[in-house]
């Protein structure tokens, strides 16, 4: 890796960036809680009419970015720049091009102190940050019809690299391929809906830019109101995902109870089969499951 401009953080500062989002909750419309966000993502499930979320979750997760172990001042310059253009707005003018993300977002301005942040255009020009991703992971990345690449992970990595001065590439990849991606150095970090709890030790952490919600989504008019509900039901879940390690871990004892795990490549194809007929329910966050439903149109 080219050399890169050092950050001048703190242990302290590193230990509050890079652990979980502030005591604040994020911006004035953030919601934190379990109970809000379940509410957002509920009510944005619902407008869709014919699939919804149960009002019973699975678990709260936070997001953040996952770089090799040791690359420490990698972790810093990209979370210092995150940081950064949450201080200048475009984090947030990301999230508002992303409804389903939004409420989950999980940064404050209040929180960050501006005199540690890499400064606009500070990076080595020359060096290009290669962005490893989930390719059909939306909202947050995916590959459009067209080739190109989305989602609010995507683009707040490619503000990043504009900010920084770097070139972008972008490394998209099937979820369950991201480690030996990441362990080859095709990618330099995993940042794609990633979650941190369970992973502490396994990666270096940059910095947690959202909370979510795992929870349960069904067709409207199915029957299925509650977890208990799921008993001989036949439930999809995407490999790899936190929904599925949670039904594997702390939610074994519920998984026990369905007639199928069905795991999935993605969860394009899960809720397709949702939608025909073929499993009953799906596993998922909350924000991956509204933007589905949003961008289906039910």
């Amino acid at each position: 890796m080219k050399k890169m401009i050092a950050l001048s953080l703190t242990a302290v500062l590193l230990a509050a960036a890079m652990t979980g989002c502030g005591g604040s909750g994020g911006s004035s419309n953030t919601k934190t809680t379990e109970a809000a966000a379940t509410e957002a993502a509920t009510e944005a499930a619902a407008a869709g009419g014919n699939y919804v979320f149960l009002d019973e979750t699975l678990g709260v997760e936070s997001y953040a970015i996952g770089f090799r172990v040791g690359d420490e001042e990698l972790a810093q310059t990209v979370s210092g720049a995150v940081q950064a253009l949450v201080l200048n707005g475009t984090y947030d003018a990301i999230g508002e091009k992303y409804p389903d993300i939004k409420d989950y977002l999980c940064l404050n301005a209040e929180d960050i102190d501006e005199s540690t942040l890499p400064e606009e255009g500070s990076g080595d020009s020359s060096y290009t940050f290669k962005h490893g991703f989930d390719l059909d992971y939306p909202p947050y990345s995916y590959l459009k019809d067209d080739g190109s690449v989305g989602g609010f992970d995507v683009e707040l990595c490619q503000a990043v690299c504009e900010y920084l001065g770097w070139g972008y590439e972008a490394v998209p990849f099937n979820w369950d391929a991201k480690d030996m991606e990441l362990n080859a150095g095709s990618c330099d970090c995993i940042w794609s809906g990633f979650t941190k709890e369970g992973r502490e030790d396994d990666y270096t952490w940059g910095i947690t830019y959202s909370n979510n919600t795992q929870g349960i989504l069904v067709a409207a008019d199915s029957g299925i109101t509650s977890l208990a509900d799921l008993e001989g039901k036949i439930v999809g879940v995407q490999t790899a995902t936190s929904a599925y390690d949670m039904l594997e871990d702390s939610q074994a004892d519920l998984a026990a109870t369905f007639s199928e795990l069905k795991v999935y490549e993605t969860y394009t194809i899960a809720y397709n089969d949702l939608k025909a007929g073929a499993i009953d329910a799906i596993a998922i966050d909350m924000t991956a499951g509204s933007f589905l439903i949003a961008s289906d149109g039910n």
